[in-house]
């Protein structure tokens, strides 16, 4: 959900490619990214939101090319002087995170990885790996030994070098209402 108290312009869902051939493909979600735009006042500058829920199950072709997508239209905005944050569920972790307080148990689904190398200088990755973003669903959560539960980093942020950001955290509310915690973002245009 994309919702701001500033008045938006333009709001546009964009197709992010399909890892999956027919029938399969019938069966998975059809990831997109949603890029809402909010002129930024007394300038000719948008501010670019994308909200986006990339591949989780695939063999990971499909991941690399919906982040491949991402990064071209973050950094054609980012080139265009636009202040640019793309934020959600990325089902992959950033390289600059430490994931060593959720490991990977065996026969668990393993989370692809965003090496940040891989973007233009001119963005930060946030994901705050304090509390864990999301849980699997192999089994039910409540009654079972939080110790042991399968965990992932997987929601995080994207910004522009335009962007300053004060404060990010994932808000540990235990998975109350849904497999992923909230995480949130206070920033500023500079």
């Amino acid at each position: 959900l994309t919702g701001s108290r500033f008045k938006t312009g333009e709001s546009k869902r964009v197709a992010l490619p399909c890892p999956f051939k027919w029938p399969v493909s019938a069966g998975n979600l059809k990831r997109c990214l949603t890029v809402t735009r909010i002129p930024v006042e007394g300038t000719d500058k948008e501010f670019v939101l994308v909200n986006l829920h990339l591949e989780a199950y695939d063999n990971g072709e499909g991941k690399v090319a919906q982040t491949a997508m991402l990064r071209e239209i973050l950094t054609s905005e980012y080139e265009k002087g636009n202040y640019v944050l793309a934020g959600g569920d990325f089902n992959q972790t950033f390289s600059n995170v430490d994931l060593s307080p959720y490991p990977v148990y065996e026969g668990m689904w393993k989370a692809g990885n965003i090496d940040i190398e891989d973007f233009d200088k001119g963005f930060s990755f946030y994901m705050d790996s304090t509390s864990p973003t999301c849980r699997s669903l192999d089994k039910p959560y409540a009654g079972a030994d939080k110790s042991t539960f399968q965990y992932y980093m997987l929601d995080g942020f994207i910004v522009s070098d335009n962007i300053e950001v004060s404060h990010m955290e994932t808000k540990d509310y235990d998975f109350k209402s849904t497999d992923h915690n909230p995480v949130v973002m206070e920033f500023m245009l500079k």
